[in-house]
Formats: C-alpha cells, sequence, structure tokens
C-alpha cells in the first residue's frame, strides 16, 4: 500500500509545483516507486517541469469517466517515476471529487508514493486530498501572507482533528532586506510540524523553466536540502533546522549598484531622474535606429544618445540661422530646446516600453 502525500498551499504561486516535481524524482533516485499527481483541474503545471507535455493523450478525469484505462493515462517520466495529468479542460466546479479520491485509492497498491499537486486554497479538491492523504505538505515562501495562510490552514488541520501536517520552507535566502527570513518563519509556524528548508536555487529554477528536472544535479544546494525532506518522509529523521539556515544563500541583487555596469553592458544616465541603468551593448544602435524615426537628429555615441539639432545636423551655419538664438554677452549660439509632438512622444514611449518587455 502506497503513503500519500498531498502537497498544498494556503496561497498560489509559492512553489507547489516545482516541489512536487523535485521530491518526486527525489524519492525515485532513492529507488521508490512513485506516481506524481497533478489534482490542479483546469491549470495543471506539472507536466512542464517533467518536460513530458507533449505526450499527454489521457487525463484523471478521462480515467474517472471510463475513457481509458489507467495505464492508458499514466506517463513514465523515469525509472520508478510516473506521472498522472490533470484535465485542461475541466474544473474542479466539474470534476467529482470523490471519483477522483476513488482513482487515487486504485492506483495506491502499485506505488511505495502517491504526490498530489493539489491546487491552492481550502476547496473541495484539498479536502478531499486531504482525506486520503497519509501526509500533508504546506509550501511556504519567504512572504508573511505565504506564512498567514499557511497557520490559517494549520489551524484548519488541528481543528478537523488532522495532525499529520508539516511546513515546507520553499526559496529561502539567509539573509535579505526585502524578505522573510527562515529564522522569522520558524517563529510563527509550529517547530514539531517543519519538513525542510529549501534555499533559493537559480539552477534549479532553470531546469524547472526548461521541463528538465528529471536531471537535477545532486550537488545542488536545493537537491541535497530536498535529501533531507526525502529522509524526514521516508525514514522519519528529524530536520537539521540549524544546519540547513546555515546553508542558506545570500540575496542576489537584481540590478547593478548605480554606475556599476554589467559586463557587455552600457551605463546610460537619465539626466531628468538620475538613475543609472544598464543596457547591454548590442541594444544601443537598435534604439539609435528606433530614436532616429521618431526624434530627428538622434545619433549613437560613445557615452549614450545624444539629440543634435537637426539644422546643424544639415550643415547649418554655427552662427545663427534657423533653429539657434545667441546670448548677447557671451555672443555664443545656442540650440533652442526641441519640441516633439504629443503624438511622437506617445509613440517614443511605446517603443521603449515594447524595448524594455
Amino acid at each position: 500500500m502506497s503513503y500519500i502525500i498531498a502537497v498544498a498551499s494556503g496561497k498560489g504561486g509559492v512553489g507547489k509545483t516545482l516541489v512536487t516535481a523535485a521530491l518526486a524524482v527525489s524519492l525515485a533516485k532513492k529507488g521508490y516507486t512513485v506516481l506524481a499527481a497533478d489534482a490542479d483541474m483546469g491549470l495543471r503545471d506539472l507536466d512542464l517541469l517533467f518536460g513530458v507535455q507533449d505526450e499527454v493523450l489521457y487525463d484523471a478525469v478521462d480515467v474517472m469517466k471510463q475513457r481509458c484505462k489507467a495505464e492508458d493515462a499514466i506517463i513514465p517520466v523515469m525509472p520508478h517515476l510516473d506521472f498522472l495529468a490533470a484535465s485542461q479542460k475541466h474544473t474542479w466546479e466539474k470534476v467529482d471529487a470523490p471519483t477522483f479520491q476513488y482513482t487515487l485509492e486504485s492506483l495506491a497498491p502499485d506505488y511505495d508514493y502517491i504526490l498530489i499537486d493539489c491546487p491552492p486554497g481550502r476547496g473541495k479538491a484539498y479536502k478531499y486530498a486531504v482525506a486520503i492523504a497519509d501526509k500533508i505538505l504546506f509550501v511556504v515562501e519567504p512572504s508573511w501572507s505565504s506564512i498567514r495562510d499557511a497557520s490559517r490552514v494549520m489551524q484548519f488541520c488541528n481543528k478537523h482533528k488532522q495532525f499529520h501536517y508539516a511546513a515546507l520552507l520553499n526559496n529561502f535566502y539567509g539573509h535579505s532586506d526585502g524578505f522573510v527570513s527562515a529564522d522569522e518563519a520558524l517563529e510563527s509556524l509550529p517547530a514539531e510540524h517543519v519538513a525542510g528548508i529549501l534555499p533559493h536555487d537559480r539552477a534549479i529554477n532553470r531546469l524547472a523553466q526548461e521541463g528538465d528536472m528529471i536531471h537535477m544535479d545532486e550537488g545542488l544546494p536545493f537537491y541535497q536540502a530536498m535529501e533531507r525532506t526525502a529522509a524526514y518522509l521516508t525514514e522519519n529523521e528529524p530536520v537539521p533546522v540549524a544546519e540547513l539556515i546555515a546553508g542558506l544563500p545570500h540575496e542576489e541583487k537584481a540590478m547593478p549598484a548605480a554606475g556599476e555596469g554589467k559586463t557587455g553592458e552600457i551605463a546610460i544616465c537619465g539626466e531628468s531622474t538620475g538613475v543609472d541603468e544598464a543596457i547591454p551593448a548590442g541594444a544601443v544602435e537598435e534604439l539609435a535606429k528606433a530614436a532616429a524615426h521618431v526624434i530627428p537628429g538622434c545619433r549613437n555615441m560613445a557615452d549614450g544618445l545624444e539629440t543634435v539639432p537637426q539644422e546643424q545636423e544639415n550643415g547649418a551655419s554655427e552662427n545663427g540661422g534657423p533653429g539657434t538664438e545667441t546670448i548677447s554677452d557671451e555672443n555664443q549660439p545656442v540650440p533652442s530646446p526641441m519640441r516633439i509632438s504629443l503624438k511622437q512622444r506617445r509613440s517614443q514611449s511605446r517603443m521603449w516600453r515594447q524595448y524594455r518587455r
């Protein structure tokens, strides 16, 4: 008989699907037979992380309505790991939750572990998944809203005499001014119900985006932390909280500091705001070309973009003429401010926003 684990959360976007995929791969590499079941009807994503989105012919609803056999809907992902997709057509408003529960229970004898990627919240899908789960993992991200929601669902479990749950901290930094620290999160959550602390790891995020989670490097900090969670679930080993917190990374800078600029980039300083922005060197020429269509006389300079009066660009006299005015005391020509229409301003702004995207 398999051990059923429901991966849930109070709010969305905390990494439930990523945690489900990583835990499934970790258990499979240990030799356990695992079924990863996507229960987010209408919004399935687990197939993308496994890279099997093009192999889904049948889903859980097809099995429930007896349109196919269970073995026709189950997709082998790697040795010891199978995947059952959620429906993309039907949401939980049109899916019979007890039948889904029965489907998973009927598959239980064939696997050591069944992982259920639950939708966020406390809807009927969550309630029926919790009813058959031997363990509930609440994924928590480093934000107060996520911690508060996790505390609420834990109180909900306590109210209904369901004490087989644990919090799994995901995507945490060692120290950050913009995120809640692991120590602060643990102060708000019951320490006896912590299944692990997973660090922020750009390599894991890249594998998830590429649909290549099955090839996680065992040397990655995220994978090693997930191994501790797997040991907690399979062998009931205590989670080394202090060790995991000590191994958390420091927050990375999202943008370089003012004037630093990354390699291969040109820093362009906006005169009106005084804020430095790093732009890839190859994009400066494209920006100049785009600006030339909007602002006549705009040319590319080594230190940024410079606007030249059109009359001077066309070879007008430097000692006066159209577009210039003379200061009497110094008798030097000063270009008059260039004026552009509202339509040109809107076009310029739109082209800049498109480039930034």
